[in-house]
């Protein structure tokens, strides 16, 4: 498994890598990147099977990033997108997920909420390797 995590903020990167471990996830499987620009770069030669992507980062959104995977991206098709957000107003979802977002994590992370919404996607795509 390949898990890309997209955060300007080392904690939020920090509090997402140590939840992943909970669910048996390897730190030589999580990659971290502080800006969509960054992350972006990564993305046109490498695959991930798991991005979590925070909405707002400086140089490049984490809007602009998942549309930048949807339209240029093929090999990231099967990729699942996970968008990190403390926005209140629940509108871009709609949006969202005509780009591939398979789901939404409400900042600040609560961990138990994580591992109860996470865990069914980390076992998904363990099955699917197998």
């Amino acid at each position: 498994m390949k898990v890309a995590i997209v955060d300007d903020s080392s904690s939020v990167r920090m509090m997402i890598s140590v939840c992943l471990e909970e669910l048996g996830v390897h730190e030589d499987e999580m990659y971290d990147f502080v800006s969509g620009v960054e992350a972006l770069a990564d993305f046109k030669t490498e695959f991930y099977d798991l991005i979590f992507c925070d909405l707002h980062m400086p140089e490049m959104n984490g809007d602009a990033l998942v549309e930048k995977i949807h339209q240029d991206l093929d090999h990231l098709d099967k990729a699942r997108i996970i968008l990190v957000s403390g926005e209140e107003d629940g509108s871009y979802k709609k949006t969202f997920k005509t780009f591939g977002v398979h789901q939404f994590i409400k900042k600040p992370i609560q961990p138990a909420s994580f591992l109860h919404h996470i865990k069914p996607l980390i076992e998904k795509i363990r099955r699917a390797e197998a």
